[in-house]
């Protein structure tokens, strides 16, 4: 997908301490998982699925070996490919101000 999960659209600053929430004007780090971490592991499940599906159409496995039938062209694939790329990173960019919002209503 050419994304990296540390570049500025996967990343959440969020602040470790009270002295560096006050500070920073940042969220605190809520310490424990999210309950946002369930819905997202289940959307990274669903894009893997559909990557894998795309890569299978175009001839070739999730490991890399070349198959025998191609149902897809590498124009059609690297469309797919870019169109779950961009999903990713919109939903992601969706979703960074709703959970500071939500650390930031919680910790109040």
């Amino acid at each position: 997908m050419n994304l990296i999960g540390f570049d500025e659209w996967n990343v959440l600053m969020l602040a470790a301490d009270v002295r560096t929430k006050e500070a920073c004007d940042l969220a605190g780090h809520p310490g424990a998982v999210p309950a946002v971490t369930e819905v997202m592991t289940k959307r990274v499940i669903d894009w893997k699925h559909r990557h894998d599906i795309a890569l299978e159409a175009y001839g070739m496995t999730a490991t890399g070996d070349q198959g025998i039938i191609q149902g897809i062209t590498r124009e059609q694939y690297e469309a797919e490919h870019d169109t779950l790329r961009r999903e990713i990173v919109d939903n992601v960019g969706w979703m960074k101000p709703r959970i500071i919002s939500e650390l930031l209503r919680v910790q109040g």
